[in-house]
């Protein structure tokens, strides 16, 4: 598979933390996604073996014996600062590091910030995706906490709610049902973001612009990837915008203060299209300021896709941001790393790191009549409908 061009002299590196991290940088880097870079880095060697494209990073080969950091921030916090030097040499040079780190972890919850705050030293935006835990992990303070850090070093954080997922599925879903449905909203997130960076289409967002509307923000930003089907387009998205869960049901429109909108069809979008879809936005969010691309993708259809991300303005965002975050990375990090054997975690969060992405279901709509289109059932995720390996 080719990968898609990238925006010329912009560097684009793809960090993943932990298991869940690294599975799906690792299927970014087998998509195609338009990154100089993607890394995977964990403690625990068993789940970097598992990452077959992406380029591996263990950290704490002593200190946790090739184990998970069993929750404990500290010493993920500590193992990622014991790498520093290898990680600024790693995230040299780069102009956007997106990072993909789960919260409940402690790779993830101790380390993302230490990242974050490395990859902005070395000048980079920073955009990170927070992958939340579901409730019945009960881990909702340890996951705020890390929220909140992370908010300190980053410039943007994308969060993805697993719960919020899984209270909209049916009654009766099994957990992999459940995890699937998660696993599939982000990596369609990831993958409608993937082009916003790219040069080749009708219309292209300069990356000056989305650089200084992401930059230094340290709140929270909603995304979404959406695709509709028929004869009124424009409208069909708006409509969608407004339901999809993670935009918030539409709330945000009227509060944030930039929009990024990145169109895509297999054929070209006529200008009508663009320009009604652009109204309905400043209708909806007069204040905002948009930043608008458009691409053509083979193989697409008829399909209107789009990549929608909302930053929240400061007031809006729920966990205050530490008053001194770095200071607060400094205590983490100086706390020993653990010598013992980590816990054997419990089995549903194992599972949770693994991403089915290539069984081809249709996880809560399964049981529902499906939404058909021209022969094709529109409730499957696009990539799955197009038949792409993940693996």
């Amino acid at each position: 598979m080719s990968k898609q061009p990238q925006t010329p002299g912009v560097n684009v590196k793809v960090v993943g933390l932990g298991g869940a991290g690294g599975r799906v940088v690792d299927s970014l880097a087998a998509l195609g996604f338009p990154a100089a870079r993607f890394l995977a880095v964990d403690t625990d060697s068993e789940k970097l073996q598992h990452c077959q494209l992406a380029a591996k990073l263990q950290l704490g080969e002593s200190a946790r014996r090739g184990w998970g950091c069993s929750g404990d921030a500290g010493a993920g916090a500590a193992c990622m600062r014991a790498a520093k030097d290898t990680l600024s040499e790693k995230l040299a040079d780069t102009d956007l590091v997106l990072l993909v780190t789960g919260l409940a972890g402690g790779l993830g919850g101790g380390g993302a910030p230490v990242v974050a705050e490395i990859a902005a030293d070395a000048g980079a935006l920073v955009v990170a995706l927070a992958i939340e835990p579901f409730d019945l992990e009960g881990l909702d303070a340890q996951s705020r906490e890390a929220l909140q850090r992370l908010r300190g070093t980053a410039d943007t954080v994308v969060c993805m709610p697993n719960q919020a997922v899984m209270d909209r599925q049916p009654g009766g879903a099994s957990v992999p049902e459940c995890f699937e449905a998660a696993n599939n909203l982000i990596l369609e997130a990831l993958l409608g973001m993937g082009r916003l960076l790219r040069t080749d289409g009708q219309m292209n967002i300069d990356f000056a612009h989305f650089h200084s509307m992401m930059s230094g923000r340290h709140t929270g930003c909603v995304m979404a990837s959406l695709e509709v089907m028929g004869d009124s387009r424009p409208r069909a998205l708006m409509d969608a915008i407004l339901r999809h869960p993670q935009l918030e049901a539409g709330t945000l429109l009227g509060k944030t203060d930039g929009i990024v909108l990145c169109l895509s069809s297999g054929e070209d979008v006529p200008m009508d299209e663009v320009e009604e879809v652009m109204s309905h936005l400043r209708d909806a969010a007069p204040d905002a300021r948009l930043l608008l691309g458009v691409h053509t993708e083979a193989g697409q259809g008829d399909g209107l896709a789009a990549l929608v991300m909302m930053p929240r303005p400061a007031a809006n965002v729920v966990a205050e941001v530490d008053s001194d975050p770095v200071n607060r990375l400094e205590e983490f990090s100086e706390q020993p790393a653990a010598e013992t054997a980590p816990a054997i975690p419990m089995l549903w969060t194992a599972d949770q790191q693994q991403l089915p992405l290539v069984n081809i279901s249709k996880g809560r709509f399964d049981k529902g009549e499906p939404t058909l289109h021209n022969g094709e059932d529109l409730d499957i995720p696009t990539y799955q409908r197009r038949n792409i390996i993940l693996n």
